[in-house]
């Protein structure tokens, strides 16, 4: 091969690389639930891959569902209510701060559940770029 095809090459797998480290920077986190709402996918991520009793850290994730590129979502608002048959009881509203774009930070404690496992819808508010209050709801359950 010639020097410059060599130096193209080269060039190409460094770009690739950087753009993978850039991607991948929130790659210690681990999916716990995820869920595709009007081209946007929602996902909430967290260190461990789970939520356990007690209080919980995690990141909401929005991406545009084509290409995965990050969202443009403003006023995320996070509920999570507690599945327990047709008993509708009362729901825990998770405190949210926003980081990067598209991703939102939160702060839960489920404290100590009656039931085990206990299993949560989580009901995801968010207005989307073009202006419109959209919802999310995933479920998930708490590991004892």
């Amino acid at each position: 091969m010639s020097i410059i095809m060599k130096l193209a090459v080269r060039s190409i797998l460094c770009a690739t690389i950087m753009l993978a480290a850039v991607h991948d920077l929130h790659a210690s986190e681990k999916k716990v639930a995820s869920g595709h709402s009007h081209g946007v996918t929602v996902s909430i991520v967290n260190d461990s891959g789970k939520f356990v009793t007690g209080g919980n850290d995690f990141c909401i994730m929005f991406t545009q569902t084509p290409n995965a590129t990050a969202a443009s979502i403003k006023d995320v608002d996070v509920e999570f209510a507690p599945q327990v048959g047709k008993i509708h009881k009362s729901s825990i509203h998770a405190q949210i701060t926003e980081g990067d774009a598209g991703y939102f930070y939160g702060k839960v404690n489920f404290g100590t559940p009656y039931y085990r496992p206990a299993f949560y819808y989580v009901l995801i508010h968010y207005t989307d770029q073009t202006g419109t209050r959209r919802k999310c709801r995933l479920s998930l359950a708490i590991q004892l």
